[in-house]
Parts: C-alpha cells; sequence; structure tokens
C-alpha cells in the first residue's frame, strides 16, 4: 500500500512540474524602445503583480539607438498569459523622484521552445502613447533574418515617421 501511495504522489509531484515548464519559460529579456522617452528601467510581474526578477535598465530613445540593456534571466509566464510590464521615464539627469510609473498588462505575443530546458528571449517593445507589446522568441529564431526580430538589434536603419 505504501508503494501505490508514493507512485501515485511521485506521478502527481511530476504533473506539476511538467506542467510549471509548459507554461513558464526561462528567458532574458531584451528591449526595443520607439519612443523619445528615455526608459530608466522596466521590470515584468505575473498578472497578479508578483515580480519575476526579469527587469532591464536604460533604454535608449529611439533617435539614440532605442535599445536597452538585456537582462537575465528568470522564468516568466510564457505564450498566451497575461504579464504585467512596468517602466520608469525619466530624463537622464532628472532626479528620480520626477520620474514617470506606467504599468500595463500584456498577453505575452510569439512562440515556446520546443526543448523544455532551453533558454528564451522576450522583446519589451515600447510605442508611443504608453503603449507595450512582449514577445517570447526561442534562442534558435532570435536571428536578424527574422521578420519578426526588431531592426534595432542589428543596427539596421528603422523608419521612425512616414516617408522617411
Amino acid at each position: 500500500m505504501a508503494r501505490v501511495f508514493t507512485a501515485i504522489m511521485l506521478s502527481m509531484l511530476a504533473a506539476c512540474a511538467a506542467g510549471q515548464r509548459m507554461h513558464y519559460v526561462d528567458a532574458s529579456a531584451w528591449s526595443a524602445n520607439y519612443t523619445e522617452d528615455y526608459i530608466q528601467d522596466f521590470w515584468i510581474q505575473t498578472a497578479d503583480g508578483k515580480d519575476t526578477g526579469l527587469a532591464g535598465v536604460q533604454v535608449q530613445e529611439f533617435s539614440r539607438g532605442g535599445k536597452g540593456g538585456r537582462q537575465c534571466c528568470s522564468l516568466i509566464p510564457g505564450v498566451g498569459q497575461t504579464i504585467k510590464v512596468v517602466w520608469r521615464v525619466g530624463g537622464h539627469q532628472e532626479d528620480e523622484s520626477t520620474w514617470k510609473t506606467y504599468s500595463r498588462d500584456v498577453e505575452v505575443k510569439g512562440a515556446m521552445p520546443t526543448q523544455p530546458q532551453s533558454h528564451s528571449y522576450l522583446i519589451v517593445r515600447f510605442f508611443p502613447d504608453h503603449e507595450v507589446e512582449v514577445e517570447l522568441f526561442p534562442s534558435a529564431d532570435l536571428r536578424p533574418e527574422n521578420p519578426r526580430v526588431d531592426k534595432l538589434f542589428s543596427g539596421q536603419r528603422v523608419m521612425g515617421h512616414i516617408g522617411e
């Protein structure tokens, strides 16, 4: 009887672990800024507001390249789930007390990795009017020739306005 109980408990634990792997993914954060706001920092929370540990800093204005520092790594909710992106905007020399904080709940778009233990990248895109989107890329898909990967990361010219 003890063996049966142990077998049932082990299978339940394995199912829980497999379920967590299916819904969460190990990712680094990259950022692309299509605004003229200097984003001091941003961080990712679960839909219920718990910090995931994934964050980014010093996201340059679009006219200055529009990229931020790359941050590694944390388990985050995967594709199809909702996360909260929180970010703070302020000038390079402004006092932190003057920075403005924004947050948006967004659905993670993109693709889950095919190998459960493989690493992924979450691209956080900031747009005018304080809009944001996030897209998950398995490491094999994060290539400059992938049309979903922002050209900012490969140094190619990107239009900021119609007619450029």
